[in-house]
């Protein structure tokens, strides 16, 4: 038996053995990557679409409505089970990112451009994404567009033919491909004929760019298929022709937007028209421009900082920003279309994987704060989750089908190898989706935790997602740089994300055990300290809040760690 068992274990890597994995039926020992080293029928395409940066309102029901169209995204719901509660481990690009890749929390806590020295900022080589693994049972692997993880990682896994670009803003200027598609298309490089400001740290009206509206050429507007997201559309659509008939493919296409600067191009200025008329101004926007702009009661610091760095004072210029936030998602919406199409006429379509997702939300204008930051408030922390799967998956990812439970990107490494065949005795963080499709609860060894350390500005913060003995899920965010906490009710059926503690310290309730709300942050403080204590990847964390609220908690705690024989 032990042999036989040997049989089946296969490495990423045969020759230094690293990497082990099984798969489900086969046999031998990988190297050749033959056909008849597959995982046989368990081998699907699979087409992994990220977005970067989205308002939750662009992927969640919302009262009142919200007035976006995207027909191919939504077709993709049709087609496939939409994950209505999904939430990401980290607002931020490279933490989130190199955590969904590898299935596992991420040591990386900032992006790389904001980090100081000797804070990582890129996957190590000794990690394994999961894309690997598909590789090594012979995916022919491509991909496009953004990486912030570390380019050398992505080029081993997707070989010399990737040009990933790490950093969070888009070469639009220096991607030689790029500039060559649009001479191409007879254009020059674009320019912005009205761009987009926020406020200034000085209360001038000229802060940071936020993008806005292309200038036209050539006496034409700039055209659709000239921007940037077309062209990684082309280069995707490009990579599936190349593929080889006798493999599965794996492509992963990483859009930048609509994450700002925006860049609309024209052709969109009824639509534009048209918004501006529908969109309703955030209550929390104009509940500051009322009592102009004064600090609210309790709320943290790092908000306050960020309203000034990344703020917005004038309710005309929120209303372009919003305005411009859905044009340019729509725009990937539009373009989307064209590599649906493609896989539709190429009869992939129905023998594929799609999953969409995006790596973080964003404010949107939300108590007068555009982008996202060092904070964990659910605005940047609830994503979309789409999974499209083949037909002959139907039976169990039934098409239009909508999932209320709690899901983690964490949990995408453990369903896509699982799909795929692949077993593999390292650690994953997530739990497969295939138990909030059966309406299981989240066990509690896979409870959500989420962190954030620095962006724009340093904020320590640790949090997570919990049901209450109260009632309903809650969000609850330890802000260890503020004497702030936060604490959110959180509607598993809409968008809405109610600050239930009015972003008040425990303290400030005294030890009046009859208040409702200290209740609750009691509760709260409370599930996350055990959550913290359970895994020793967490224990900084977890001294911190044993440090603080060792009185609530009825613990001595003694950080020293001082041991007695």
């Amino acid at each position: 038996m032990q042999g036989e068992s040997m049989l089946h274990k296969r490495y990423v890597n045969p020759l230094r053995g690293t990497g082990p994995y099984t798969v489900k039926g086969a046999s031998g020992i990988n190297g050749s990557h033959s056909s008849d080293n597959k995982a046989g029928s368990q081998q699907k395409n699979i087409i992994f679409i990220s977005v970067d940066m989205v308002p939750m309102e662009f992927h969640q029901p919302v009262k009142g409505g919200f007035p976006i169209k995207t027909p191919v995204i939504d077709s993709l719901r049709e087609d496939g089970v939409t994950f209505q509660n999904a939430f990401c481990t980290s607002p931020l690009c490279a933490p989130s990112r190199a955590s969904y890749l590898t299935g596992r929390y991420s040591y990386i806590t900032g992006n790389g451009e904001c980090s100081h020295d000797g804070q990582e900022g890129h996957i190590r080589d000794t990690d394994i994404m999961w894309g690997e693994y598909l590789k090594s049972e012979g995916y022919h692997m491509r991909h496009v567009g953004k990486s912030h993880v570390g380019t050398h990682k992505m080029i081993d896994l997707f070989t010399e033919n990737d040009s990933p670009w790490d950093r969070w803003s888009p070469p639009w200027y220096d991607d030689d491909q790029y500039l060559a598609y649009l001479a191409d298309l007879g254009l020059a490089p674009f320019e912005f004929a009205d761009p987009l400001y926020g406020d200034a740290a000085d209360g001038s009206k000229k802060g940071n760019f936020y993008g806005g509206y292309l200038a036209p050429q050539n006496g034409k507007p700039f055209p659709k298929e000239g921007t940037y997201p077309a062209y990684l559309v082309h280069k995707a659509i490009q990579a599936l022709k190349t593929q080889n008939n006798d493999k599965p493919v794996f492509l992963q296409l990483d859009f930048f937007g609509p994450h700002q600067p925006f860049a609309i191009p024209g052709g969109m200025e009824e639509r534009a028209k048209e918004l501006r008329e529908s969109i309703t101004l955030p209550d929390s926007f104009c509940s500051l421009l009322e009592n102009d702009f004064a600090d609210p009661p309790g709320e943290p610091r790092i908000y306050r900082l960020y309203r000034k760095n990344w703020g917005l004072t004038d309710a005309e210029m929120v209303r372009e920003y919003q305005v411009a936030n859905i044009l340019q998602f729509e725009l990937i919406d539009e373009l989307l279309g064209e590599l649906i199409s493609y896989l539709k006429e190429t009869s992939m379509y129905d023998d594929t994987w799609v999953y969409f997702i995006a790596d973080h939300g964003e404010m949107n204008c939300e108590m007068g704060i555009v982008d996202k930051g060092t904070y964990l408030n659910p605005r940047v922390m609830r994503v979309p989750l789409i999974v499209k799967p083949p037909v002959s998956s139907h039976t169990l990812w039934q098409p239009g089908l909508k999932i209320g439970g709690n899901v983690s990107l964490l949990d995408i490494a453990p369903t896509i190898l699982f799909e795929a065949g692949i077993e593999i005795p390292e650690r994953l963080d997530g739990l497969r989706l295939h138990a909030a499709l059966a309406g299981e609860e989240r066990p509690e060894e896979f409870c959500l935790m989420c962190e954030i350390w620095n962006h724009v500005m340093p904020n320590l913060a640790v949090g997570t997602v919990f049901k209450s003995k109260f009632g309903g899920y809650r969000f609850f965010s330890y802000n260890m740089t503020d004497d702030r906490d936060e604490l959110y009710e959180i509607n598993n059926n809409a968008a809405l994300c109610n600050l239930l503690s009015g972003m008040t310290h425990i303290h400030d309730y005294a030890n009046d055990i009859s208040n409702p709300i200290l209740e609750a942050h009691r509760e709260a403080v409370c599930v996350l300290q055990k959550r913290l204590a359970r895994d020793p990847r967490w224990e900084a964390y977890d001294r911190y809040i044993k440090l603080e609220y060792a009185k609530i908690l009825d613990i001595h705690a003694d950080n020293q760690l001082f041991i007695i024989e």
